[in-house]
């Protein structure tokens, strides 16, 4: 495969993309374990932690296939009608199981709180926009009040806004640009977030930590979609590899990893999903968003279990093993029934195309 085209080594159909995206979800419980058992501080390269590099390559792994998804001639009501069911109902389940199972259950384990069906129909009535910024509810009122990080029931889920941003803007662009326009408006857009990012790892410019990390993630998203757009013109051969390689390398010393980094690693992503022999992880079976949405309402859960006995590798094993079922049982009663549903079941089962899981 060395020196093809993009557009050649990436099969739709075959590729180990979902196991990429499963190993980034557990990277994120990794990384998460750090803060929700308050083990010290975490590990980091180039000042991004574990977490922050999978989100990264969650959203670079859509900026691809979202940006594809939108220009594979389907009508733009099926696209957001796609995209709507790939993220939504996934998400308001869980949410739903948050506010009114793991939040009442957490009493039996800490009997100093309280739980109030009102705090939690607050909880999911407030979040249902996908974790809206300044307007989302981190908890329920009387719940997790006695943990190394109280309060927030899911510290994931904010991302999910900004993914479902990132598909309104791509759907949107694809309707008011001519097809030619896109190439170089993603890679205007791409240029310019970078310049920015670069400017606040500088500490040229100063912003809000929230809207430098919003920014990294339009960043990867648009590093994703760019290399789409360029499919026909970017090689996978192993000097192309060793050069990201070496940016990449560059970057993490100099702190610009999510500026300076962002296209390599990106690209490093999609030539691991064209080249990996993984293409029969989760291929049936999809369970990496799951195992995002719901990783940290069970990390919580594991520490209000385990408490003062609580250890680095025994919250991140567990919360491993207690996330998965959850993932399983998303996927299969409600992310795959509302994917299909959506698709229509006249149609023929086919294995189907990977889509983007987030974040």
């Amino acid at each position: 495969m060395a020196g093809k085209l993009l557009r050649d080594v990436l099969e739709p159909r075959s590729n180990s993309l979902n196991a990429v995206r499963l190993l980034f979800a557990t990277a994120v419980i990794v990384s998460h374990a750090w803060a929700v058992g308050e083990f010290g501080v975490e590990p980091s390269a180039g000042g991004t932690t574990a977490g922050v590099w999978a989100v990264l390559g969650f959203f670079g792994i859509s900026g691809f296939l979202i940006t594809r998804s939108r220009l594979s001639g389907q009508t733009s009501f099926r696209y957001y009608r796609a995209r709507f069911l790939r993220i939504f109902p996934g998400f308001i389940v869980c949410i739903a199981v948050v506010g009114f199972v793991f939040a009442p259950l957490s009493i039996l384990l800490d009997h100093e709180g309280s739980w109030s069906f009102g705090s939690a129909l607050q909880y999911v009535a407030s979040n249902a926009a996908l974790y809206p910024p300044h307007f989302s509810q981190k908890g329920v009122a009387g719940t997790l009040e006695h943990v190394a990080y109280p309060i927030m029931w899911n510290g994931s889920l904010w991302t999910l806004f900004w993914e479902a941003a990132c598909y309104m803007a791509v759907g949107v662009a694809a309707s008011i640009l001519p097809r030619k326009a896109l190439p170089p408006a993603a890679l205007v857009l791409f240029v310019a977030c970078t310049a920015l990012r670069l400017l606040c790892d500088a500490d040229a410019i100063s912003v809000p930590m929230q809207a430098t990390r919003v920014l990294s993630l339009i960043i990867a998203f648009t590093a994703g979609a760019t290399l789409f757009l360029y499919q026909d013109h970017i090689r996978v051969s192993f000097l192309a590899v060793a050069g990201a390689l070496a940016v990449l390398a560059i970057s993490i010393p100099l702190g610009m990893v999510q500026s300076l980094g962002s296209l390599p690693f990106v690209y490093l992503v999609m030539v691991a999903g064209c080249l990996l022999p993984l293409t029969r992880i989760g291929s049936k079976y999809d369970i990496s968003y799951g195992m995002y949405i719901y990783a940290w309402p069970v990390q919580q859960f594991v520490m209000l279990t385990l408490g003062a006995s609580a250890s680095l590798p025994m919250v991140i094993v567990l919360s491993v093993l207690c996330t998965v079922p959850l993932a399983f049982l998303s996927f299969v009663l409600v992310e795959r029934p509302a994917q299909a549903w959506g698709k229509g079941l006249t149609e023929k089962p086919a294995r189907p195309t990977p889509e983007p899981s987030i974040l």
